[in-house]
């Protein structure tokens, strides 16, 4: 039986919370510091028979960066490397963005500017354009913000882009859901 006497154990006690009283903060403060933010969703959808019915068409629309995937970049700043069927989303500071992309094919032509709002939900689909002109192809990258809803409905069933595919200085930033944000989390 343990004889000590009560003031060494009552000594003990706030040894025990300390551990408690910082997992509470940090709790707290990683709440805090993401409502401070926007959550960007990015999303290539996976190829389908439509996909592959479509490329010999003289115009169609394909997924972005095939199997082998192309970077995603905020300003100079790689994101993440985004193959089709896949999405990501991270959760980005206020302020204006200014997202690219660049694939097997080469970089988009324009970037997509954001104004990333506190609490923000945005939905961004990641696509090519292919001119078929026989023997001749193009294709040029695109990327485009969608409603949500649309984006819910296109992309719900795709998977999380694998944990390395994320550049180490933003992993930071990125919401580990493995499930596409459903309708309800959107905003816009």
């Amino acid at each position: 039986m343990d004889m000590a006497p009560p003031r060494d154990r009552l000594a003990s006690v706030p040894a025990m919370t300390l551990p408690l009283r910082i997992a509470l903060i940090a709790a707290l403060s990683v709440t805090y510091c993401l409502a401070q933010t926007g959550a960007v969703t990015f999303y290539s959808r996976s190829i389908s028979a439509k996909n592959v019915a479509t490329e010999f068409l003289p115009k169609s629309e394909q997924p972005f960066g095939g199997l082998q995937g192309g970077w995603l970049f905020d300003g100079p700043q790689r994101l993440a490397r985004v193959r089709m069927g896949r999405f990501v989303t991270f959760h980005l500071s206020p302020g204006e963005h200014s997202f690219t992309d660049a694939g097997p094919t080469g970089p988009s032509k324009k970037p997509l500017v954001i104004n990333v709002k506190d609490g923000g939900q945005y939905c961004v689909r990641l696509f090519a354009k292919m001119i078929n002109l026989g023997l001749l192809a193009s294709w040029d990258n695109q990327i485009e913000e969608v409603p949500c809803q649309r984006a819910q409905r296109e992309a719900a069933h795709l998977k999380p882009i694998e944990f390395k595919q994320v550049d180490p200085a933003v992993r930071t930033e990125l919401d580990p859901r493995t499930t596409f944000p459903s309708e309800s989390q959107s905003q816009r």
